[in-house]
C-alpha cells in the first residue's frame, strides 16, 4: 500500500521540530518523560509520555547524536550521524 507524499505537511512538521537534551535518566518508570527544550524556549520543560519506558531508555543508553522532539506529530527523533533516525511515538503527560 502506497501512501501519498504531501511535501507542505513535512515541511510543516520540520519546522515544527525541537532540539531537545534527554538521557535514559529522564525517562521515569511510570513512563513520563521531562524534556529539556533548547533553542528560543530553553529552560521550560516539556512533559510526555511512553507506554515503553524500558524500551526508550535502552535505546537512549546507545544514542550518541541529537535528539529531536515534534510535538505537533508526538514523537521523538533519535538521529545517529547520518546512517540514520530512530522515531519513538510518545503522547501528551496524563493529567493527574
Amino acid at each position: 500500500m502506497t501512501h501519498p507524499y504531501d511535501t507542505r505537511e513535512h515541511d510543516a512538521q520540520e519546522l515544527d521540530t525541537c532540539d531537545v537534551l534527554l538521557s535514559s535518566h529522564d525517562v521515569r518508570d511510570d513512563g513520563l518523560i521531562v524534556l529539556h527544550v533548547l533553542g528560543p524556549t530553553r529552560g521550560v520543560p516539556a512533559t510526555v509520555w511512553t507506554d515503553d519506558p524500558e524500551r526508550l531508555r535502552g535505546l537512549l543508553r546507545e544514542h550518541k547524536g541529537t535528539a529531536q522532539w515534534q510535538p505537533r506529530v508526538n514523537r521523538l527523533r533519535l538521529s545517529r550521524d547520518t546512517v540514520g533516525t530512530t522515531l519513538v511515538r510518545v503522547a501528551e503527560s496524563p493529567r493527574r
